[in-house]
């Protein structure tokens, strides 16, 4: 998916400041699902929402102002409550990888329980994994 750095993303020496990159993050997961039929708040009105247990990012080059982005994201985990995405984010004009990312989700129900993702759901992403990997 491609991305592209808005200033209001960057500090004042025009460069992405780290906390936008989680943002990125969490458009590629959401548009990953919905780009497999999987709307995530579906999900939601399920009474089940995927829940950031771990995030690890790997920062690797500055990405800055009006410089486009194309982000990958796979699902590479999947478990009965929970799953894990990993991320590349590179500049698009460069090809440079500017950052690496791994994150981990637990399902969980509305009071904040830990919770199966719906069977409907589960078979879903399997298919979607399955499909990726072939």
């Amino acid at each position: 998916m491609i991305l592209r750095v808005r200033f209001a993303e960057t500090d004042q020496m025009g460069i992405a400041h780290h906390s936008a990159f989680v943002v990125w993050f969490e458009v590629g997961r959401v548009e990953w699902l919905r780009e497999r039929g999987l709307a995530y708040r579906r999900l939601e009105e399920e009474g089940v929402s995927l829940s950031v247990s771990e995030l690890r990012v790997s920062y690797r080059r500055a990405v800055r102002f009006d410089d486009e982005l194309d982000l990958e994201t796979r699902m590479v985990a999947l478990r009965s409550r929970g799953c894990s995405f990993d991320y590349v984010l590179r500049n698009l004009e460069t090809g440079a990888v500017a950052a690496r990312a791994e994150s981990h989700h637990v399902a969980i129900v509305r009071d904040g329980r830990a919770a199966r993702i719906p069977p409907t759901w589960l078979e879903r992403l399997r298919r979607a994994m399955a499909d990726e990997a072939s």
